[in-house]
């Protein structure tokens, strides 16, 4: 028997959604039938994905939410609410954002900013999207956490604990959501180029000083990706976008039923054991 992932009659909510991991995810929701709810801090990327979604023949609409803001946030959900009619299937919080200064030099406004999107995003999320799923008494949510998660290193510190805190946040939210039927689970996305990850780069260029604003060609970005790609991922090639995106929408689905409280990482063996 085929295992064919079906979405028809079901509305996802999407954070983040304007580009990079988001626009994947909601793109692979929508092929898989879905009707798709954007939510994205900057309007123009989000209505862009809108049309592309609407192309496909599904049915998309958008708000404009900056997820470290909770009254943006509620609004999203209540917006997605009144769109699919009453209830949501699956809640995806994809927004985040990268700091690539060392701890050693970081201000605390960037640090702030940081902790804002990628800690306060997801709360604020569990708070008003878990609330609509408990009452309905079905559905699931994913949190979009990251790799750094598992391994603070010796750099990107801000962003490691972020994340490491939105990965915590998955689990304890799942705890809260079980009595209800409803499953919270974490996608950690592996080495993918991205503009967060040219962000690494121009970071590791600099040797992580903010102070350095000298100019990386993109030939030094591609070398220095090369080499991160060869020491960082057993399996040797980097992952994509639509890696994700496929992780996602099975953890979404109803073949990933008895999966809950898991932070799932699709990247090549870099963190295998950890």
């Amino acid at each position: 028997m085929g295992m064919d992932i079906d979405f028809t009659g079901k509305t996802v909510l999407i954070t983040g959604a304007g580009r990079g991991l988001g626009r994947d995810m909601a793109l692979q929701f929508a092929d898989c039938g879905a009707d798709v709810y954007l939510g994205n801090r900057k309007e123009e990327q989000g209505l862009a994905v809108v049309k592309e979604i609407e192309a496909m023949g599904r049915r998309a609409g958008f708000t404009r939410c900056d997820v470290s803001k909770e009254e943006d946030v509620a609004k999203l959900v209540a917006d997605a609410v009144e769109f699919a009619g009453g209830t949501l299937d699956v809640i995806v919080n994809a927004a985040g954002v990268m700091s690539v200064e060392d701890l050693m030099y970081t201000s605390d406004p960037e640090i702030e900013r940081v902790l804002d999107v990628n800690v306060v995003g997801p709360a604020n999320m569990i708070k008003h999207g878990l609330k609509v799923l408990e009452d309905q008494r079905h559905g699931n949510m994913i949190i979009v956490s990251s790799i750094a998660a598992r391994d603070g290193g010796d750099m990107l510190q801000i962003y490691n604990a972020s994340k490491a805190a939105a990965s915590s946040l998955v689990q304890s939210a799942a705890k809260m959501a079980a009595p209800y039927g409803v499953r919270v689970n974490g996608i950690l996305p592996g080495i993918i180029r991205t503009a967060m990850w040219d962000q690494i780069l121009d970071g590791m260029a600099h040797g992580w000083n903010p102070a350095d604003t000298s100019e990386v060609t993109p030939e030094k970005r591609d070398e220095l990706w090369e080499k991160s790609v060869q020491a960082m991922i057993p399996l040797g090639h980097a992952q994509t976008g639509k890696d994700i995106a496929y992780a996602t929408v099975f953890m979404a689905s109803d073949y990933a039923s008895e999966i809950t409280g898991e932070c799932l990482a699709i990247d090549g063996g870099t963190t295998s054991g950890r």
